[in-house]
């Protein structure tokens, strides 16, 4: 019988010992060579994920600086054009130095520069149906100056619900003449008003009218068409404002308060 010698037994023991510990450094090499390769695609993919992004905002800003640049080319042309029209507006006002100005009107509409008291006989041959009733409420008014004479309108102002209103209250309450006034006697050529004033009153039917008369040797006073009221300063100095007001006439002059 052979003798037992230990280290034979041993052998094979270190060698099975050996090669597992080979299989389990190769296994952890695999493993770690794994995670290796796991982080190297996620580094790769957040590279490009990166680079993806920048590509975007560089495109957004691309696309940014085109839609600033025409908006600012658009800001530009707009303010070009504006300037151009203030210099044209400007340029209208110098031309327009002797024009009496043309403030809003009373329910959008102007002062008509062919009035009919340009053409009327008299200044109190207001046409039938165009005459204020005073018992008529009013919610605006514009006072037309016009001058007999030359065809022209002279100025024009206009006013709110509330002056218009005081307006009509203060003619409405006036006798027929004024006593205090001084009657002339004057040539035919002479008595002839050489302006007057036209009161445009918005009203729910319309615009309905009181013609003013001031001037000349005629009889002065507010004229509806169907009665006539006389010539006081109450109602003048309401309305006898800016481009309206008369620099004086033969009954304002003798006229006080105005």
């Amino acid at each position: 019988m052979p003798e037992h010698d230990p280290e034979q037994e041993l052998g094979p023991k270190f060698a099975s010992a050996f090669q597992s510990r080979a299989d389990a450094t190769e296994s952890a090499s695999g493993k770690l060579a794994a995670v290796a390769r796991g982080r190297v695609r996620r580094r790769r993919q957040a590279v490009l994920s990166s680079a993806a992004v920048v590509l975007v905002v560089v495109a957004i800003g691309g696309s940014w600086n085109v839609f600033t640049g025409s908006s600012s080319s658009n800001s530009e042309s707009t303010a070009g054009v504006a300037d151009n029209g203030g210099k044209q507006a400007g340029g209208a006002g110098r031309t327009q130095e002797a024009v009496p100005s043309q403030p809003p009107a009373v329910a959008g509409s102007l002062c008509p520069a062919a009035h009919p008291i340009l053409k009327a006989q008299a200044t109190n041959a207001v046409p039938a149906g165009t005459g204020l009733d005073v018992a008529t409420p009013v919610s605006g008014l514009q006072a037309c100056r016009y001058d007999l004479k030359g065809g022209a309108l002279l100025g024009q102002q206009t006013f709110s619900p509330e002056i218009a209103q005081q307006v009509v209250d203060a003619i409405k309450v006036l006798p027929e003449m004024n006593s205090e006034l001084p009657v002339f006697k004057c040539a035919p050529q002479t008595a002839q008003p050489s302006e007057a004033i036209v009161l445009r009153f918005t009203t729910a039917a319309g615009i309905r009218e009181i013609w003013v008369e001031y001037t000349g040797c005629n009889s002065p006073g507010f004229f509806t068409g169907s009665h006539t009221y006389g010539l006081f300063a109450a109602p003048l100095k309401l309305f006898m404002t800016g481009s309206v007001r008369p620099a004086g006439s033969t009954y304002l002059d003798a006229l006080k308060g105005w």
